[in-house]
């Protein structure tokens, strides 16, 4: 019941201040201007959005130095790059630095923390790579995080995760298309922190259950990987920015960006009834491995996701 609470609360925090913080960004010039190629929004659009869900998130769950300290980092990393840009290395350093301490209090010293670190970076930066076209990263995060909550371990995690998930309702309140307002990477990076929190904690309840969580984000992943593969395939850099990502693809078909979003949301509610079925037992999370790797696949054929959209 405390959890539903402060979920509520978290949205209610977010519904009011993301105007506020709409207007400061227009007065400081914190917006995304299209550009007709990577930005090809219609119109010029503030950030901040990602400092609201920030301030919801924070203030509705209790104080733990460690994730408090991780979260902050990342958000002010992610404020920088939305104002004045940063450079990748720092980005990196920074990500890599916030994966370490996180992956310290949950796993500890062991043989497999360094692939918890590589992971835990991978994902923030594939939850950035989502954040592309309006609602998207939102509604595809907010499904994961529900699916999270299932397999997390201590309730602090799971709180963190409602919270999550109230202030993204908020935030889909200004940010469903046409969106009024962005979440920058500022709460891109955020969202990536607490999805990877997610993960952290649902290790310590076993191997099936870490399966879960991995399925319940997978859909980050697939486009991260895709969208490196398919510069390396197609002779461009993996670190140049293009748009020919998942939504991109289903967003050329339609040719409408509110079906192009109701299409996203609906894979991601099968990859999450697929991440549920996988948290029974060891052997349905491998049946539910390759289930999920067969989705992928289709998708990836049906869209044609390692080529470019001439």
């Amino acid at each position: 019941m405390n959890s539903i609470i402060m979920m509520v609360i978290s949205f209610v925090i977010t519904a009011i201040t993301i105007p506020l913080f709409g207007r400061l960004a227009y007065r400081y010039n914190i917006v995304d201007k299209p550009d007709g190629e990577l930005k090809p929004h219609e119109r010029i659009t503030p950030y901040l959005g990602g400092i609201s869900i920030f301030l919801a998130v924070i203030s509705t769950t209790p104080f733990d130095l460690i994730t408090k300290l991780s979260l902050t980092l990342l958000v002010l990393t992610g404020l920088i790059d939305d104002v004045r840009t940063l450079s990748p290395r720092v980005r990196l350093v920074i990500e890599f630095a916030v994966s370490i301490m996180l992956t310290l209090k949950y796993i500890g010293l062991s043989f497999i923390a360094p692939l918890y670190v590589v992971g835990i970076v991978a994902l923030i930066n594939a939850v950035n790579m989502m954040d592309g076209m309006d609602g998207v990263c939102a509604s595809v995060s907010l499904i994961s995080a529900a699916g999270l909550i299932f397999t997390a371990t201590s309730n602090y995690d799971k709180l963190l995760l409602f919270t999550l998930i109230g202030a993204l309702f908020g935030y889909l309140l200004y940010n469903f298309p046409p969106a009024r307002i962005f979440m920058g990477d500022a709460g891109s990076y955020l969202i990536g922190g607490i999805l990877s929190i997610g993960i952290l904690s649902s290790a310590r309840r076993g191997d099936h259950m870490v399966v879960s969580a991995i399925i319940f984000v997978s859909i980050f992943l697939f486009d991260f990987l895709a969208g490196i593969l398919r510069r390396i395939l197609n002779g461009r850099s993996p670190f140049n920015g293009d748009r020919d990502h998942m939504y991109d693809k289903i967003q050329s078909k339609f040719k409408d960006n509110r079906k192009t979003l109701f299409a996203m949301i609906g894979i991601q509610l099968i990859i999450f009834l697929v991440g549920y079925v996988s948290k029974q037992s060891l052997i349905f999370s491998t049946i539910s491995t390759i289930a999920v790797t067969i989705i992928y696949i289709l998708v990836g054929i049906v869209l044609k996701i390692l080529k470019y959209n001439k």
